[in-house]
């Protein structure tokens, strides 16, 4: 089994090829830069490690009590480790809790501040892709 720092090695590695594609193809840089930014996330917070007392779970200091629900609900290599529903699980919980934060700190949601855009649908495929790679190095090792 790779070790946390076989993980952002690969992960890293496979992300500079990307950029380079990228700026081969005249990517726009902002465009890259939100895939970059869900990327690392996705390397260094988000992984499908946080059910185990990992280096991952660790970089959340006191804030990692705030996945001990997520510990308890998905035991670890099982659906964490799917390679699409693991990350898009991941990226909920942490949704859900930063809208309850929210409401707690403001009693109520914001209104008329649903948006999308490009940027956004960039960064959750960084980290989803992030996860993807995790979860195929542990199963070629």
């Amino acid at each position: 089994m790779p070790g946390y720092n076989t993980h952002r090695i690969f992960n890293y590695v496979i992300f500079a090829a990307i950029v380079a594609l990228a700026w081969y193809e005249s990517i726009n840089p902002k465009q890259l830069m939100a895939l970059g930014i869900g990327f690392y996330i996705g390397t260094n917070f988000l992984t499908p490690d946080l059910d185990t007392e990992s280096t991952a779970i660790k970089r959340w200091g006191r804030l990692k009590i705030f996945f001990l629900p997520y510990k308890w609900l998905f035991t670890h290599r099982q659906s964490s480790h799917n390679i699409v529903y693991g990350a898009v699980v991941r990226i909920l919980y942490i949704s859900l809790i930063m809208l309850v934060l929210y409401y707690v700190l403001f009693k109520s949601f914001p209104s008329g501040t649903v948006f999308f855009s490009v940027y956004i649908l960039l960064f959750l495929i960084g980290i989803i892709t992030a996860n993807a790679l995790h979860v195929l190095l542990d199963a070629i090792f």
